[in-house]
């Protein structure tokens, strides 16, 4: 039903009713009033009102319009029009004039525009290429870019009513270094040796950029000094440990023993180094090897290079720089106790004990003690282990104190040797991107010196000092070893000490001297339980039963105890492993060990105190499995 008519009192009545029944709305259809209301006095209506509503018709008519099209043929671009015009989208490596303005993006064309496309205009890089030395003078690296040329070429497209245009880019490799050019900057640079002609050639026609070692040095091959070759067992042996973690000292075999006439060790002649080459030609030198001297103690003699013994014994073999001293050692072996009724044992070799060393007695040995019952308020001290089957009741044990002295000041040494490696890496960076000379390395170490190493000049001045209070002690080797790193770090001028040669030489001859001790087995002191007393060794201590108890302790090397550490202090210079410490009653308990060390607890109670250098932490409530050290970077202590 596509028209109507309707009634209603009022115009608006009848075509408001003619639009439900249409289900239109007013925008869509045509209204004709076919006769409007009419009304008498006071309102009342005497003929209604009639409309006609017509829906309008609306003939959506789709007219096909033709669309032109763009293309490109023989490197040329064309277009037409039609009734409606092509659009064109420009894309890489292309430049378009529209009506002689360029454009990019997209654009839909128009009879009559003005369209031009050309592809982009070539472009050339040339080869970049550079020559670096290190600052050691050993290698020569070559660093190489090739040049290139890019171009783009408009291809032939078919016609498209959105045409996208996009350009093809040719590219072409550009080799204009030439293998003359690089041989006239190692020739400026004084590079004249280990140049690899082969590798510049292929540097140079590399299709990508490269860095490649073009001229290489010869390395030093350092020289051996003479040693000593042990043929037979030095030194201490542990003693066997049961399933239990007990030890069974009976079945301890801690000195090797020789017959007459057995060899004991072969000398050997030092080995001369091969000096190194730099790429400028110049000479590394190697430091100069030194004989070992061999002196020889009591029990021994020596046939060509062949150390023999002339008496049984244990063979001792003591290291002192350069020097090595071998001789015999007697054994002393005393039954039973050692108390007034027998006297104080001192004896310059071993000594066995298989009883008990009672009140205020005193056993000393240059060699090692071995005791296999108590010691009950007496003083034992050897030069080198002790081993003590049961308990130390208000006893005093120390072991190697000579050996502490070389402890301490080998410390020192190695924190000057760490010290001088990191200036020698400062010094070769400041060379490369300072362009600093040899002549300044001098001024240059006494800024370091002066601002980043003040730490090596406090080491050094602990160094001087100890070795004069200690003169009568140690030999002479300390003192040389001291007066090289003076020449290079205190001198009031330079000398041949301050060039990278000369610091790495003497670099060397740190690491050689401080590598002689580090060989050297350190003594040890092994008890089972100990109350009251005081232990002090030069390497290791280990407490293998039930534990200390208000002990004052010093270990050179590490502390173990198996049992309880309650009371007192301990310090170890190379840290610390304890099953457990202090107690619930939260007696003090205090354990030391330098910054570069660890401290591993199973148990710790409260008011156990740990100390790391002169920084110090409190345990104030009870913690198990603590594994502490020192951060160095938060400067604190810190858990593992």
């Amino acid at each position: 039903m596509d028209c109507i008519e309707v009634k209603g009192n009022t115009v608006e009545e009848a075509i408001e009713e003619g639009l439900k029944q249409l289900q239109t709305v007013r925008e869509d259809v045509i209204i004709e009033i076919v006769q409007p209301e009419r009304k008498k006095l006071f309102g009342i209506v005497s003929q209604p009102a009639v409309v006609r509503l017509t829906k309008k018709h609306q003939t959506k008519q789709t007219v096909q319009q033709k669309e032109g099209k763009a293309w490109i043929q023989d490197g040329d671009f064309c277009y037409e029009c039609l009734d409606v015009g092509p659009t064109i989208i420009i894309g890489e490596g292309v430049i378009c004039l529209h009506n002689g303005k360029a454009i990019e993006g997209k654009v839909t064309l128009q009879e009559g525009d003005d369209v031009r496309i050309y592809p982009k205009e070539e472009s050339i890089t040339q080869s970049v290429w550079k020559v670096d030395v290190d600052a050691r003078k050993m290698e020569a690296t070559l660093t190489f870019a090739p040049g290139g040329r890019r171009w783009y070429v408009l291809e032939d497209m078919e016609p498209s009513n959105k045409l996208h245009i996009q350009a093809k880019m040719e590219t072409e490799l550009i080799y204009d270094v030439s293998h003359e050019a690089v041989m006239t900057k190692l020739q400026e640079l004084g590079i004249v040796y280990g140049v690899n002609q082969e590798a510049i050639r292929e540097a140079l026609h590399s299709e990508k950029k490269v860095t490649v070692v073009i001229a290489k040095g010869i390395e030093p091959v350092e020289g051996k000094d003479g040693w000593v070759e042990v043929k037979v067992g030095e030194g201490k042996r542990k003693p066997k440990v049961r399933e239990d973690g007990t030890v069974d000292y009976r079945e301890i075999e801690m000195i090797a023993t020789v017959g007459e006439g057995d060899l004991i060790a072969i000398v050997h002649p030092p080995q001369l180094g091969k000096p190194g080459l730099t790429v400028t030609n110049e000479v590394i030198p190697v430091r100069e090897v030194h004989p070992v001297t061999v002196k020889l103690g009591k029990g021994v003699t020596m046939h060509e290079n062949l150390i023999s013994a002339t008496q049984g014994g244990r063979p001792q073999i003591a290291k002192k720089g350069r020097t090595v001293v071998i001789s015999i050692i007697p054994k002393l072996v005393h039954q039973g106790d050692v108390d007034l009724s027998v006297g104080n044992i001192h004896f310059k070799g071993d000594v066995e004990i298989t009883g008990n060393v009672q009140d205020e007695m005193v056993v000393e040995a240059l060699g090692t003690i071995m005791i296999l019952q108590n010691v009950n308020r007496a003083k034992i001290r050897a030069q080198q282990s002790i081993f003590i089957q049961q308990n130390v009741i208000s006893g005093t044990v120390t072991s190697g104190e000579n050996k502490m002295i070389v402890t301490k000041l080998i410390g020192l040494l190695q924190q000057i040797r760490h010290s001088l490696e990191r200036m020698i890496v400062a010094i070769q960076q400041l060379m490369v991107m300072s362009k600093i000379r040899e002549q300044d390395i001098y001024p240059l170490t006494k800024r370091l010196l002066e601002s980043k190493f003040q730490t090596t000049m406090e080491a050094m001045k602990q160094y001087k000092t100890m070795c004069e209070q200690k003169r009568e002690q140690i030999g002479e080797q300390w003192f040389d070893i001291g007066s090289q790193l003076d020449s290079c770090l205190l001198a009031d001028r330079p000398n041949h000490f301050h060039c990278l040669g000369g610091m790495a030489n003497l670099l060397r001859e740190l690491n050689t001297f401080i590598g002689q001790y580090d060989r050297e087995e350190n003594d040890a002191i092994e008890l089972s339980y100990a109350l009251n007393s005081v232990i002090h060794g030069s390497g290791d201590v280990v407490v293998t039963g039930k534990g200390c108890y208000n002990c004052n302790i010093y270990a050179g090397g590490t502390l173990t105890v198996h049992g309880v550490l309650r009371g007192g202090e301990a310090y170890a210079q190379k840290g610390m492993k304890i099953k457990e410490v202090g107690s619930s009653l939260g007696i003090k308990t205090v354990l030391a060990v330098p910054k570069g060390e660890m401290i591993y607890i199973e148990h710790a109670w409260e008011g156990t105190v740990v100390q790391f250098g002169k920084k110090t932490y409190t345990f104030y409530e009870e913690k198990k499995h603590v594994e502490m050290k020192w951060d160095d970077e938060r400067q604190e202590i810190v858990f593992g």
